[in-house]
């Protein structure tokens, strides 16, 4: 079976503009999501699979009370040069998904892509931070992003940890594991690049450019990370009880924050990621989601009103955050929110 959103500009990646569709798979688990393992993948193990230089493009993030944050990107071109360039028997698929499909249930979910609400995540977070403004959260040591895809929210909160020598736990989850290595961890190392102590990019001057990936400045990737005490966990697979195992706990004194966007696209969505979502929320008092949307995704049904019933079905509420000033969330085409879940 095959269905569609019909959005227009639901992908803000310049390449693949035009594509709106969204394709159902044979390889779901009976109602209508797809199935994977849950996989943890080491940080070496990615960086392994990285080749001699990134090319990079600039996405800005503008908040609420008008501040700006440049935060680069690796560019989709460039993931295909490398896919052409490996020998890879799965390549192929990859190259299809990167160049004709938003999503395929149990195939492909969309990764490639940076979707327009978590852009807008991003620029709520921008005025927020990790720490400083989230409510009850005033201590927080686990970040974890479900449905990462190219990590925008993250990347704003890892480039506020670099800044500021925050130690913080990332984990960062996404259903294809390709995705991680061509897009996720790249994006990691170029946001690093631009704001250690030392910065290699300057993105005001150079908003487009390559990274070499030099020996010497992958080993400053990892001794940054580790003098600051930054984790960075990576893990693919559909959402399950096996993948939330996966996933640190905070101390019991610290708080847990959840992003995620566009992750509620229909029912079947909706149900696995309330029921992660839930586990997570229940593990420690301070925990909280923070989660952008379209109000409804037609053709599909998920929506935010579906969201909201889920968590409290699940003894949970989800709110909307009224008032967020947001850019761009009130312009015409489909509705976004933005919404915060926590345990009643």
């Amino acid at each position: 079976m095959a269905f569609s959103f019909g959005f227009s500009g639901d992908d803000v990646d310049g390449d693949d503009a035009d594509s709106g569709a969204v394709n159902a798979a044979a390889s779901t688990n009976g109602n209508g999501l797809g199935s994977a393992p849950a996989v943890e993948h080491t940080l070496d193990e990615l960086l392994a699979t990285l080749p001699d230089r990134l090319s990079y493009s600039t996405v800005t993030i503008e908040s609420p009370i008008g501040r700006i944050l440049h935060l680069p990107r690796r560019e989709l071109y460039d993931v295909r040069i490398q896919l052409m360039a490996e020998d890879d028997a799965d390549k192929d698929e990859t190259l299809s998904d990167l160049s004709t499909s938003d999503i395929r249930t149990g195939v492909y979910e969309g990764g490639f892509k940076t979707w327009e609400c978590s852009l807008d995540l991003a620029s709520l977070l921008l005025d927020r931070g990790p720490r400083k403004d989230i409510d009850e959260l005033v201590r927080c040591d686990q970040i974890v992003e479900l449905g990462c895809g190219t990590a925008i929210p993250t990347l704003l909160l890892f480039q506020h940890a670099l800044q500021n020598a925050i130690p913080l736990t990332f984990t960062l989850q996404d259903y294809n594991a390709s995705v991680l290595r061509l897009v996720t961890l790249p994006n990691l190392l170029l946001t690093w690049a631009a704001y250690a102590s030392n910065p290699i990019l300057d993105l005001t001057s150079h908003p487009q450019g390559e990274l070499d990936l030099t020996p010497s400045i992958l080993s400053a990737f990892r001794s940054d990370l580790a003098t600051l005490q930054i984790n960075v966990n990576f893990l693919s697979g559909s959402w399950s009880t096996s993948l939330a195992k996966m996933i640190p706990s905070s101390a019991p004194e610290m708080g847990t924050l959840i992003l995620g966007a566009e992750t509620i696209y229909s029912p079947a969505a909706t149900q696995a990621f309330v029921e992660i979502l839930i586990t997570l929320l229940k593990r420690v008092k301070m925990a909280k989601a923070m989660l952008a949307a379209k109000r409804l995704y037609f053709g599909v049904g998920g929506s935010v009103d579906g969201l909201k019933e889920a968590c409290r079905e699940m003894g949970a509420v989800a709110y909307e955050i009224e008032n967020h000033g947001v850019p761009g969330m009130k312009e015409g085409g489909v509705g976004r929110a933005l919404v915060e879940v926590q345990m009643y």
